[in-house]
């Protein structure tokens, strides 16, 4: 698994966890130390500790084994057969537990073990009430990061704090990024064919995106928009992703060759400027960046098509930045720009071969 998923995966996984802690203290308070009626002495730290532990088995599960495995099933049929092996996951923690229980503490017969476990345990109000707590946190969790799926790393946080609740003046660094011949390979393949093919590349650009910290701000049909806070680091991770995917999708040209057909060559411009940045929206809330910088980055990459030319950046873009090792950027001159008064000063970009 590339290390950068693996890194926000398991931020996620840590903040997931730390919020089943946090129930966990919760339900002690008003299922345990109210109306216990467990055979055993529950203590507060341990069981607090506990209930956090089975949150991150739980959620490293939902993660890195039952969401990639039902990712394509309908929501609703996802989320029932995630709830059904989440709850046999933690029976089988809590046989584990019980084995080594008995194996190391309990003084007397399996058989009298198993009867004071069925009294003790499983019969009790109390451990009824802990399922379904149980199960209420893990339904929170599937829908948590069906949410955070939905508006992409750190976005969902945003939301939930308000950062963009009211209009926010931001500097940033955009890419739009389309496959080239779009409309004559739908064509070719069929609709669902097609379909089928953006969803993988989608899917294999997903790798370079987050290896150099960007923000996927939306997908319009087989355009792709990425976006960083615009700082000199930043102008050097967008580059960077631009020939991460150039070269990843070269190294599975054969597989795309194998299974449509066609590679999926695209082409990108490359624009930095000021917008305002918000959500939007009464019944489907939506974050949005607006501002001339947003049309001139559109036009910017309908560009490379009249320059013959792969990767379009603006002058904007490449003010205090200088041009990095292995990257050859060339000034083409001066484009008119739809809806601007004055003519936009714009470079072509191209690299040597190589991944890095």
């Amino acid at each position: 698994m590339p290390r950068k998923l693996f890194l926000y995966q398991l931020r996620t996984l840590l903040a997931i966890s730390g919020i089943w802690l946090l129930s966990g203290i919760v339900f002690f308070e008003n299922l345990i130390h109210i109306s216990n009626d467990l055979g055993v002495e529950i203590n507060f730290f341990q069981f607090s500790i506990t209930f956090g532990i089975i949150g991150f088995i739980i959620t490293a599960a939902l993660i890195f084994l039952l969401k990639p495995a039902f990712n394509h099933y309908p929501v609703w049929m996802s989320t029932l057969i995630k709830l059904g092996l989440t709850v046999l996951i933690f029976v089988i923690i809590i046989v584990v537990l019980s084995l080594i229980y008995f194996s190391l503490i309990y003084p007397n017969s399996f058989q009298e073990f198993i009867t004071s476990f069925l009294k003790k345990i499983l019969q009790t109000h109390t451990f009824f009430s802990f399922l379904i707590d149980m199960a209420l946190m893990t339904l929170f969790s599937i829908i948590l990061l069906e949410v955070t799926d939905k508006y992409g790393p750190g976005m969902f946080w945003s939301m939930l704090i308000g950062e963009y609740h009211n209009p926010k003046k931001e500097n940033r660094i955009f890419i739009f990024l389309d496959i080239n011949e779009s409309t004559t390979i739908a064509e070719e393949l069929g609709h669902g064919q097609y379909f089928l093919m953006l969803r993988r590349f989608f899917s294999d650009i997903t790798m370079p995106v987050l290896a150099n910290d960007g923000d996927i701000y939306q997908y319009v049909g087989d355009e792709i928009v990425v976006s960083w806070k615009n700082t000199p680091e930043n102008k050097l991770k967008s580059l960077k992703f631009i020939r991460n995917t150039f070269f990843l999708i070269e190294r599975f040209s054969k597989t795309y060759e194998e299974q449509f057909g066609y590679v999926p060559r695209f082409k990108a411009g490359v624009h930095a400027g000021e917008v305002t940045a918000g959500f939007v929206g009464e019944i489907k809330r939506e974050l949005i960046y607006t501002g001339d910088t947003m049309n001139t980055a559109a036009r910017i990459r309908s560009m490379c098509h009249d320059l013959d030319e792969s990767f379009v950046i603006s002058e904007e873009f490449m003010q205090d930045f200088e041009t990095p090792v292995n990257y050859t950027i060339e000034e083409k001159g001066t484009m008119e720009v739809k809806g601007k008064q004055e003519p936009v000063k714009v470079f072509s970009m191209n690299f040597a071969n190589g991944n890095s």
